[in-house]
């Protein structure tokens, strides 16, 4: 039957769930889009899937966000020539192999269109801990809500901007949306003091029992005082309540964060790539 690449439709969605269940911690991301949004174009963005003889072995999400899954590497070069020149997305991100195989192919191809960056983060270790952390919580930690959302805000630029090295603002003004609905959604925890947050971290995708990590940022005045473990071990030990397994992909240069998310209990499972635009 040999090779070949379509684009996915609804009836392609079981075996696009078991393509990703391969590997569900690397595929959170696409998992939680696909559980979301189903496989709807309008909504979800282009679904590219690469079969091997009639078997789905890897699949490409051209949207806002791309983001390939799959081991095959004979469907890289078949993504580059689907998503074409015209760069919508802001970001490439993915398991490191494939994430970065076609970064390259695609900047090397469409040079205009892609080959232009903010940076390229090539290795982000991904990070899992089971369960609820046996270290003792910070008791300020609690939900963010709407009324913390100017001090939230103010807290989410400045992480952006610091990881990034440009402002949330560059693609126009849906960051405060996007901000209010993490508050909305009840997926931002926090420490406040006199109205001003000064630590945060978000939950991110989320998926079954699975919930990924983000945005975990601590206010300058206060890093270097063992703030940030005790912190976590208290939003981890709600979380835990209704997702068992938390991921994240932290950047390999951070190394104390990296320590404190080992402290924590997190394990080492594999690495994600991400490139910003």
């Amino acid at each position: 039957m040999g090779n070949r690449l379509r684009l996915l439709g609804p009836d392609d969605r079981v075996a696009v769930d078991a393509l990703l269940a391969q590997r569900p911690i690397e595929t959170l991301f696409l998992a939680a889009k696909v559980a979301m949004f189903g496989i709807d174009r309008r909504r979800l963005g282009k679904l590219h899937g690469f079969e091997r003889d009639g078997v789905l072995t890897a699949v490409c999400l051209n949207g806002g966000t791309v983001f390939p899954a799959g081991l095959d590497p004979d469907a890289i070069p078949m993504f580059v020539d689907a998503i074409g020149p015209l760069r919508r997305a802001s970001s490439i991100l993915g398991p490191s192999m494939a994430a970065l195989g076609l970064f390259v192919g695609l900047a090397e191809r469409w040079p205009g269109g892609w080959g232009s960056y903010a940076n390229v983060r090539r290795t982000q270790p991904l990070m899992v801990r089971r369960g609820a952390p046996d270290i003792e919580a910070d008791p300020r930690v609690r939900l963010l809500t709407m009324r913390d959302f100017d001090s939230y805000l103010a807290a989410s630029v400045h992480m952006y901007t610091e990881e990034i090295g440009s402002s949330p603002y560059k693609y126009g003004p849906g960051y405060e949306s996007f901000v209010a609905e993490r508050l909305k959604n009840h997926d931002a925890w926090g420490i406040v003091e006199k109205s001003e947050v000064i630590f945060k971290a978000d939950l991110g995708p989320k998926f079954r029992d699975q919930a990924q990590l983000q945005g975990v940022w601590v206010h300058p005045d206060h890093r270097g005082k063992g703030l940030s473990v005790p912190a976590m071990a208290g939003m981890l030990q709600e979380v835990a309540r209704t997702h068992n397994v938390v991921s994240l992909y932290v950047n390999d240069f951070n190394i104390p964060a990296i320590k404190s998310y080992e402290h924590l209990g997190f394990e080492h499972v594999g690495s994600l790539s991400t490139v910003h635009y």
